[in-house]
């Protein structure tokens, strides 16, 4: 068995030290997960998911429009239309900017 530099009794093609119980110490246990953020997780990793989180953010921002226009239609119209053409030209400045 080589030595290394310090000195030590290490094998040079394994950095890890063993433990007492004869484990290496990087090889441990996964740090687990809660159960929400593995849900969150696959939410927005699948297609499915992302649709269902578009779905609900359209539904909270429209909720949004009539507690702000106060059944108000022609305000509410005016507001969801103002923010139609902000999200249209955000998407087209995105798309824009990923093809450079």
């Amino acid at each position: 068995m080589k030595r290394t530099a310090a000195g030590s009794s290490r094998s040079p093609s394994s950095g890890r030290r063993k433990t007492a119980a004869g484990r290496s110490r990087r090889g441990g246990r996964k740090a687990s997960r809660s159960l929400s953020a593995l849900v969150a997780e696959l939410v927005v990793q699948t297609y499915f998911g992302r649709v269902l989180l578009t779905a609900l953010l359209a539904a909270l921002v429209i909720a949004l429009d009539l507690l702000v226009s106060r059944n108000q239609y022609d305000l509410f119209f005016i507001i969801l239309g103002i923010e139609m053409i902000f999200t249209a030209i955000l998407l087209w400045l995105k798309m824009l900017l990923r093809h450079e």
